[in-house]
């Protein structure tokens, strides 16, 4: 899924997420359609990532990749159903043995659900922006 020592992480051969992305190298790849930088940016079809379907996004600060999103889509959830995506991206990072929140030299990788939104997605924030 990701490499804990590097913070990289391949969604596609001309997709290669790390802390150092920039806009500009987004634009280069497959996946640039005209996305406006300072809005999130969802990749076109779900990614499929570890034999795992993902709906990925994107978010650039400051032309600097700030996170990356991946929700787990290989099963259908409902409006009432949405907390248990987490506890299945919950299994899927422990899988890695990855702890979700635990910080790395390159950033942090976190399991989370948002009530206010009710989505579950696994987030990795990459350390040129901390989480604020």
């Amino acid at each position: 899924m990701i490499d804990l020592q590097t913070g990289n992480m391949m969604i596609y051969p001309d997709l290669k997420i790390n802390s150092n992305l920039t806009f500009l190298d987004f634009k280069k790849t497959s996946f640039y359609n005209n996305q406006d930088p300072d809005k999130i940016i969802y990749l076109a079809e779900p990614q499929i990532i570890d034999a795992k379907k993902y709906i990925v996004s994107l978010f650039f600060r400051d032309g600097i990749i700030y996170y990356l999103s991946l929700l787990n889509v290989d099963f259908d959830f409902t409006v009432e159903t949405e907390n248990e995506r987490k506890k299945i991206h919950d299994k899927i990072l422990s899988s890695y043995q990855i702890v979700s929140g635990e910080k790395c030299s390159w950033g942090m990788i976190e399991s989370e659900y948002d009530s206010r939104s009710n989505i579950s997605s696994i987030n990795v924030y990459y350390k040129n922006h901390p989480k604020e």
